[in-house]
């Protein structure tokens, strides 16, 4: 009867022998239980391995393996080396069928009943262009006590075909670093990282920055394919454009043993020299600029009002890159672009586009100037009885624009100190600061921050984009750092008002505060500002002034701030005139 009949399972017999006497009494046979499944006990590990989950594969480990790791230890140990693979996905799939052994088979066994599974593990990583696909064996055993298979997996698995394999490892290569170049095509900043050189030495070395040195701090804000160590753009336009200046890395993909010996390269991904970038500076501006600053104690912009181009920017104490190539934790104060003063009376030059495009005032409105007005003062305690917005413009009479601010209100004031620039962040690329004008909660609050006191801050860079948006007709265009970038402009005063504005300004410098600024045959416009701050309980001033020139043309827009250094048309005015004197020609198109 055992030969015609299906055998059963040896370990079954004994339980089953009085059933199967009584089927050989009765001439019958009964059929055999089919066995647990192979292929679907391979098909739920797989399903398990291909979303990390721990507790399910281990579930179905054997023996052996389930001491080998514990579920946390596991999906460390999963996580950890998809990390040194830059692994972006992976796959585990099934490739061949699963042998399901016979009751016969499994009768005679004399040991543990395998099976092999065949499967392929396919990475995504972005060290290599192409999937790595690589093909292995899982073993599988059967228990006859349980009725169940379970899976052998130890580290190997992960990088089957390849002994001796325990990890992945990524090698990048950073190809030749993009050069930045002014406007003209003059070198800027040239080289690789490691040998990155700076021809001009300290000029407008705060502006076109350094490189650092990427710790395991920062490393997580750094571009894909870094390691610590590697130098980045920490300041200036070299950190502005890191992305652009540093390309992408050759990248190698390998599957190492101990000691991080590698064993084999299983993928590649070629990378990108970096691009270089058209600053907007231009070198002989900036040369010009920073010999007529001389040793002064703050920080000047020159803008070109039609692009919004930084043409220059000096500061004191600027540095010379090439003594920063590799220092950590060096940060360069730039005054012109982040340096933040109270602007004085160059405020009045919002104030007083504002008044106008508004129709509070017209050059001809007339006012009282008194030497206090409502807790406001005229500076050096000035009084004028009787006189028209053109003169108060023209004298930078204190008690007069607080009349006028009062009559234009807060929230129209706050609205065009915002179009003007304030209370937002700068959008070009490189670093500046925000400039502010808080709400004024209160008349004295409004009168003070419109004459540029109170608590309003500004960088000489956000000053000279309120001189070039007057000298733009009245559009204000976004500062920019590099030439290749968009153009953001937008209206803030009517081409009406910017005129009227221009005139006004003209007639600072013709025979107001700003005189020193005058230029024989130059239509020059301006206004003068004197910061007012406390200092150790003194009174000390930061000298302002703001410009463009020619008035009919403009050609440049510029601010000057003097860190305490006095009086805006005392100080700042004459200092302004010779950096217009040394640069107008050089943007004589």
């Amino acid at each position: 009867m055992m030969d015609v009949c299906t055998r059963r399972r040896a370990s079954r017999r004994l339980a089953v022998a009085g059933m199967a006497a009584v089927a050989l009494i009765a001439g019958a046979c009964t059929q055999a239980p089919e066995i647990a499944s192979p292929v679907n006990a391979a098909d739920a590990f797989i399903a398990a391995w291909n979303s990390q989950d721990g507790e399910a594969m281990r579930s179905a480990f054997d023996r052996a393996s389930s001491d080998e790791w514990r579920v946390s230890e596991l999906e460390t140990f999963l996580k950890r080396s998809f990390e040194k693979g830059a692994i972006e996905s992976y796959e585990v799939e099934r490739t061949g069928d699963v042998p399901v052994p016979t009751e016969e088979e499994i009768d005679a066994a004399e040991g543990p009943i395998a099976a092999p599974v065949r499967y392929a593990l396919t990475y995504s990583s972005d060290a290599a262009d192409e999937p790595v696909t690589l093909d292995g064996t899982l073993q599988m055993t059967y228990s006859t006590e349980a009725d169940e298979w379970s899976v052998r997996f130890d580290r190997s698995r992960l990088w089957p075909g390849i002994e001796g394999a325990t990890g992945f490892k990524v090698t990048t290569r950073w190809l030749q670093r993009g050069r930045i170049l002014d406007r003209n095509g003059r070198v800027l900043a040239r080289g690789s990282r490691q040998r990155r050189s700076y021809p001009l030495d300290a000029l407008a070395g705060s502006t076109i920055g350094h490189l650092e040195p990427l710790t395991k701090k920062t490393l997580a804000g750094a571009a894909d394919g870094h390691q610590p160590g590697d130098l980045v753009g920490a300041s200036g336009l070299e950190a502005a454009y890191d992305e652009r200046l540093a390309g992408t890395p050759s990248a190698e993909l390998a599957v190492v043993g101990r000691g991080g010996k590698v064993l084999q390269v299983v993928g590649e991904k070629p990378g990108r020299a970096g691009e270089d970038v058209r600053a907007s500076l231009d070198a002989r501006v900036q040369q010009a600029s920073s010999v007529a600053f001389g040793d002064t104690v703050g920080g000047a912009v020159v803008l070109e009002p039609r692009s919004g181009d930084i043409l220059a920017a000096v500061t004191a104490y600027d540095v010379n890159p090439n003594d920063l190539v590799g220092a950590s934790e060096v940060n360069p104060f730039n005054r012109a672009l982040s340096g933040l003063y109270p602007p004085g009376s160059s405020m009045k030059v919002v104030t007083a586009g504002a008044a106008l495009d508004t129709g509070v005032v017209k050059p001809s409105t007339r006012l009282t100037g008194p030497r206090e007005y409502q807790g406001v003062r005229n500076f050096e305690s000035k009084s004028y009885k009787s006189l028209d917005f053109a003169t108060a413009v023209k004298f930078s009479v204190n008690t007069a624009f607080a009349q006028v601010a009062q009559k234009l209100g807060a929230e129209r004031l706050l609205s065009y100190a915002r179009d003007f620039g304030f209370n937002r962040e700068p959008v070009m690329a490189l670093d500046a600061a925000k400039s502010s004008f808080p709400f004024p909660e209160d008349d004295y609050a409004l009168m003070w921050g419109s004459i540029g006191q109170a608590q309003d801050l500004a960088t000489p860079l956000q000053m000279a984009t309120v001189a070039a948006t007057v000298a733009n007709g009245g559009v204000r265009v976004e500062p920019r750092a590099s030439i290749d970038d968009g153009k953001d402009a937008a209206r803030v005063l009517s081409a009406k008002t910017a005129r009227t504005l221009s005139r006004l300004m003209e007639d600072v410098v013709e025979g107001g505060t700003g005189v020193k600024a005058r230029i024989r045959g130059v239509r020059v416009a301006g206004k003068t500002g004197t910061g007012e701050v406390d200092v150790d309980g003194k009174r000390k001033n930061h000298a302002w002034f703001i410009t463009f020139a020619p008035v009919q043309r403009p050609r440049v827009a510029v601010a000057v701030v003097s860190e305490y250094g006095g009086i805006g048309g005392e100080v700042a005015a004459p200092l302004t005139r010779d950096i217009l004197v040394r640069v107008l020609p050089l943007t004589d198109k």
